[in-house]
């Protein structure tokens, strides 16, 4: 009796270490396998459903009345895109060790309270406003997601930081079997930002464009710089006076080679006539003109003529 209480307790012992073994060893497993991935595409996973045909035979069908109104269709849903939502809703199942008390259970999902003080805690630190600690890049409009620890990551980082190590570990903290939440705070953020140097650049435009305005109108106190002011503003009006005339330049010209043959004409003319010497008998004409006036005195000096000289003197 003695021997078959100690074989049989001794043969507990065994397969109570078996049972250990096996439960540690199924463990591992699924902790490497990496069954549920926080941010595993699950469309790409899901095998679709064939419908069946038999059900599409409809043997009694009914007359279709065509009533010439169409109905409305409706269109798809459109979802908010700023909408956060948790990618593991559901705990993954216990393990055999987890059952039998080797290891701890996975946390139960986070309330919305509880993500709230998470989000909290993420803000406070300004890890939205920081790169992603994996890529060293900025959010941008990238997704984005938030771990139950607090940090956040580019959606796909965490992706290709689980495949490469093949576990579901925190990259800063290293906490396993975390919770992940799809956030949008650093496509916010950068939107923000946008607008903000959006603003600033039409602000300083507009600003600058005032500045020259004010320039052009306003002039300046120091000697020098009036002096130049006023000078660009006679050549500014003397510039507008000048376009606002029509001048051709040809027209021009023609007409000042007409005023100098003119004038050649004229010249030409005076030149004949003083160039004819004077004749007697042209002079005794022009004496018997002035016999004719009857001119007593002098048309310079005023004094009486000599009746010798005449109207010669």
């Amino acid at each position: 009796m003695l021997k078959n209480k100690g074989h049989s307790s001794k043969q507990g012992k065994i397969d109570k270490l078996a049972i250990t073994a096996v439960a540690l060893q199924d463990h591992i497993l699924h902790d490497l396998q990496l069954r549920n991935l926080s941010v595993a595409d699950l469309s790409k996973t899901n095998v679709p459903k064939r419908e069946d045909t038999s059900k599409s035979l409809n043997r009694n069908p009914k007359a279709v009345i065509d009533t010439g109104l169409r109905k409305k269709t409706p269109g798809p849903k459109v979802e908010d895109p700023e909408k956060e939502y948790v990618l593991d809703p559901k705990p993954p199942p216990l393990t055999l060790a987890q059952k039998l008390g080797l290891f701890e259970p996975p946390p139960l999902p986070l309330s919305s309270d509880e993500w709230g003080k998470v989000k909290q805690r993420s803000v406070s630190q300004g890890d939205s406003t920081q790169p992603c600690p994996i890529c060293k890049e900025e959010f941008e409009l990238r997704p984005q997601v938030l771990l139950s620890c607090s940090h956040v990551f580019h959606r796909a980082c965490l992706q290709a930081f689980e495949k490469f190590t093949n576990k579901k570990t925190c990259p800063l903290c290293r906490r396993n079997q975390y919770q992940t939440r799809v956030i949008h705070d650093g496509a916010r953020l950068f939107k923000a930002k946008c607008a903000t140097r959006i603003q600033a650049c039409w602000r300083g435009h507009v600003v600058r464009k005032w500045y020259r305005d004010l320039r052009r109108t306003l002039p300046p106190t120091d000697a020098k710089l009036r002096r130049k002011f006023f000078e660009e503003k006679f050549t500014e009006i003397s510039h507008r006076l000048l376009c606002s005339y029509h001048t051709d330049i040809d027209e021009l010209f023609a007409e000042i080679d007409h005023c100098l043959a003119v004038n050649r004409s004229v010249l030409q003319q005076l030149g004949d006539r003083c160039s004819h010497t004077l004749t007697d008998d042209d002079w005794r004409r022009i004496q018997a003109q002035a016999q004719h006036r009857e001119a007593r005195e002098c048309p310079i000096c005023l004094t009486p003529l000599s009746l010798g000289g005449g109207a010669a003197e």
